[in-house]
């Protein structure tokens, strides 16, 4: 459950600082995170919160409140999930995160709905060789930062990413 978690801080004070993001355990409360790891640690992390079942937005305002920077994670395979977008939309708060972009038609709804930030799945490039070979895969990746299409809010996947970078102080 948390054992990731563990990892993260398992060589001690040389990765406090290195992680910036994360995604937090499922499922998990406060009360239960704070039994496995001293919280304090976990300070300067941005976590991302996969949300399941729209009663999973308690843990997002239990962390928040105790001052925690949280994205809210949307699920994008339907067997994760037990609701649809729009309900998602209507009830997470800000900033939001898609979990696993992994076609074009997922990649076209994060950028029509102005998702603050994601995560992509090699399945998007097709072919299982072509994710196992890191140039045609990083060749893919730039082919699709440059054609992607206006859509939403941003001018394309490459602004998309651009701005979140500067956003993101990378």
């Amino acid at each position: 459950m948390l054992t990731y978690v563990s990892i993260i801080l398992s060589k001690g004070a040389r990765n406090i600082g290195k992680v910036k993001i994360a995604l937090w355990p499922d499922y998990t409360n406060l009360s239960k995170a704070e039994k496995v790891v001293n919280l304090g640690l976990l300070k300067g992390i941005s976590f991302i919160v996969p949300i399941h079942s729209m009663g999973d937005l308690e843990i997002v305002d239990e962390l928040r409140e105790n001052n925690f920077n949280v994205y809210i994670g949307y699920a994008s395979d339907k067997k994760f999930r037990d609701y649809e977008i729009d309900d998602f939309l209507r009830e997470a708060k800000r900033p939001l995160w898609y979990l696993g972009v992994s076609t074009k038609k997922e990649l076209r709804e994060l950028l029509f709905y102005g998702f603050d930030g994601f995560d992509i799945t090699g399945y998007l490039f097709g072919r299982n060789e072509d994710r196992k070979d890191p140039m045609v895969l990083k060749r893919n990746l730039e082919e699709l930062l440059r054609i992607s299409k206006p859509q939403g809010r941003q001018t394309s996947l490459y602004d998309f990413l651009e701005n979140r970078a500067v956003n993101w102080g990378v």
